[in-house]
């Protein structure tokens, strides 16, 4: 897979970059890709769900009265589930919706979203992302000028760009990553993939088989 390669002003250039057939020329698994989107929304869940039972909640350790002789319902503590401050019957307790999905079956998944995003002509590969200073107008003027502005994006840097984060943090509709630390969600929930140059080459050493 051959990606026309972009200036860093967002000029197209006659060059192109390869990437590795295995990641982004394979068919697409959308079972696989599933699973992986699901355990990542689930592993986001913090199930911190409380509720206390009779024996949780504090005091109620006296009877609140006789057990006979005054016509009422014998109770033997204020801390049960049919009275106010009491208990819960039946209490909720934290917890775990954690899923695991194998690693091997986590790369396939990205892979076939990579995959997917070539076939529809949704991933640009710029030469760098470096800029001078951290500003959000050089995004949006370079986003303009690859006819990209208005779209949802996903910019993807072969490194930690300190600059190219501060720059498009701000930009709406736009999120930016790391390529290595990019999920399953993150490749898919978008309309267009903007990386640079290095990270084909980092996604092709980390996903190729």
């Amino acid at each position: 897979m051959k990606f026309k390669l972009y200036a860093a002003d967002g000029k197209p250039t006659q060059k192109t970059v390869e990437g590795h057939k295995s990641v982004f020329e394979i068919e697409p698994n959308q079972h696989v890709v599933h699973l992986a989107v699901k355990a990542e929304m689930n592993n986001q869940r913090q199930g911190s769900v409380k509720t206390k039972t009779r024996a949780e909640v504090s005091g109620g350790g006296k009877k609140p009265w006789k057990q006979k002789g005054r016509g009422t319902a014998r109770s033997g503590s204020t801390r049960s589930p049919i009275w106010v401050g009491g208990g819960h019957t039946f209490a909720l307790a934290p917890k775990v919706y954690r899923m695991d999905v194998p690693r091997k079956m986590r790369q396939l998944a990205r892979r076939s979203v990579l995959s997917d995003k070539a076939r529809q002509e949704a991933i640009y590969v710029i030469e760098s992302l470096a800029f001078d200073e951290a500003k959000t107008k050089k995004v949006v003027e370079l986003l303009k000028a690859m006819e990209l502005d208005g779209k949802k994006l996903l910019i993807l840097t072969s490194d930690l760009n300190e600059t190219a984060y501060l720059s498009a943090r701000n930009v709406k509709n736009v999120a930016i990553l790391e390529a290595r630390y990019a999920s399953t969600y993150d490749l898919i929930d978008n309309e267009v993939i903007l990386m640079d140059q290095g990270s084909v080459e980092a996604l092709n050493q980390q996903l190729a088989n």
